[in-house]
């Protein structure tokens, strides 16, 4: 079973650079430098995978996406787990060790007394004594990292993320934290690992992915993709100082270069493979660029499509039986219309149930001009209150244009969000995505020009 899958996730950011200054591997046509370029991975439920990979690689943006702390710009995560997520960076610094560990508590959603139970369970596995009272924007890299292990391996861990901070632990706690680790995986619990040790990685991890300037390298056995990292970092040291700049200029030259579109045909043939069509393309692009959910694939597009063939068949029936009684309800009447016509032949039954029939036909004939009447008398109304009412409108349409509200045009500052502007101008969000035609896009990148109220 797994219990997380992720496939075609990309990430671009906007790059900054001073415009006085020319930066050589700088591309002309875009400005977007793309941290992650279509990952994709599976993890099964008590399996540990490890991400390894340089700094600057990609590993800790891929593990933010994962734990919904940063947007993928195309991509899809599917799992049914609560995410834990340790970093350097997962605690609110302004809050002491205590005040934190009961924040997380609380969001879990826990009763009082297994609250409790989960609060002393993490003091006393941290072993960070007095120093539960300071804020946390005080503890070392050491004590910091031990609360936010203890924090997420105690608080309902189901997948638990761990982004670069086994390094700082001391050897002692870093055994302790391993055989907790075990125990937990013992109960079905996920691990995703990203650490530069690589021997925490090899005793903890079944599978590991190595990525590379934001592309997945390899996927697979971990004692396999080490070996296989350990050789491209012996190549990379023996290169010289001029080569390593060529390596690293052409590596992140590529990253601006990269052309997202050749992802979205890999999604296209995926779904072309499990049942859409090209009819369903605009739909395919909504789900791939704009709503991020779960991958359409795993949607039962087939289960969808099954019925419809199903209706089509029942039509088909229904016609043909159809057309079957037209035919022999049109031969039995043309035979009994040729009796009839036979001079020495008298039906009397069918004689009086004609006459029956044509006195109904001419009260039928009566009532229904009758309503034909009464219906072109209501249209000729009708017809003079739409003139009316369409005078009216034009009046009020004219009235509302005069009206319309001014918009005024701004530059996006750096790190503004949507929600910020739309406080500042004294306005809603919905109404600021509506004037620049953004759907339901929240993303904004500094510099854009935005239509907002005046």
């Amino acid at each position: 079973m797994r219990r997380l899958e992720i496939k075609y996730i990309t990430k671009s950011v906007p790059l900054l650079a001073d415009k006085k200054i020319k930066v050589s591997f700088m591309n002309s046509d875009s400005d977007d430098f793309w941290l992650l370029r279509g990952i994709n991975l599976d993890v099964a439920q008590g399996e540990a995978v490890g991400i390894i990979g340089e700094n600057g690689s990609g590993k800790s943006e891929l593990l933010k996406i994962i734990a919904g702390l940063s947007r993928q710009t195309t991509g899809f995560i599917t799992t049914d787990a609560k995410i834990s997520y340790a970093s350097l960076r997962s605690l609110d610094d302004s809050l002491t060790g205590l005040e934190n560990i009961r924040a997380f508590v609380e969001k879990a959603g826990v009763d009082k007394f297994k609250g409790d139970h989960l609060t002393n369970g993490i003091i006393d596995f941290t072993e960070v004594g007095q120093l539960l009272y300071r804020p946390v924007k005080n503890y070392s890299m050491g004590m910091y990292a031990r609360l936010a292990l203890g924090i997420a391996l105690y608080v309902e861990p189901e997948l638990v993320i761990i982004d670069d901070i086994l390094t700082v632990l001391d050897q002692a706690f870093l055994e302790k934290t391993i055989k907790r680790m075990q125990a937990l995986k013992d109960t079905g619990v996920t691990f995703i690992i990203a650490d530069v040790k690589n021997a925490v990685i090899e005793s903890l991890c079944e599978r590991s992915a190595w990525i590379s300037f934001g592309e997945l390298q390899d996927f697979g056995p971990t004692r396999e993709i080490m070996r296989q990292y350990e050789y491209a970092l012996d190549w990379y040291r023996a290169l010289t100082l001029p080569e390593k700049n060529d390596y690293l200029a052409n590596k992140q030259r590529l990253q601006m270069m990269f052309d997202v579109r050749k992802v979205y045909d890999e999604f296209k043939s995926d779904q072309y493979q499990h049942g859409y069509t090209r009819k369903d393309e605009p739909k395919m692009r909504k789900a791939f660029y704009v709503e991020h959910g779960a991958d359409p694939v795993a949607k039962n597009t087939q289960v969808e499509k099954k019925p419809k063939h199903k209706a089509k068949k029942g039509m088909k029936v229904a016609l043909i039986m159809l057309l079957l009684g037209v035919l022999l309800g049109g031969s039995w009447f043309g035979l009994r219309e040729h009796y009839f016509a036979l001079p020495n032949i008298t039906w009397p039954f069918f004689s009086n149930k004609n006459k029956e029939v044509s006195k109904t036909q001419k009260t039928s004939q009566t009532k229904t001009a009758a309503k034909k009447a009464s219906s072109s008398s209501l249209a000729n109304r009708s017809k003079q209150s739409s003139k009316a009412s369409s005078s009216s409108n034009s009046s009020s349409s004219s009235s509302s244009s005069s009206s319309s509200e001014q918009v005024q045009t701004i530059t996006v500052g750096s790190g503004e969000t949507i929600g910020e502007l739309a406080e500042k101008y004294n306005t809603t969000v919905a109404k600021i995505q509506a004037l620049n035609d953004m759907g339901s896009n929240i993303d904004l990148t500094a510099g854009a020009t935005l239509k907002v109220p005046k």
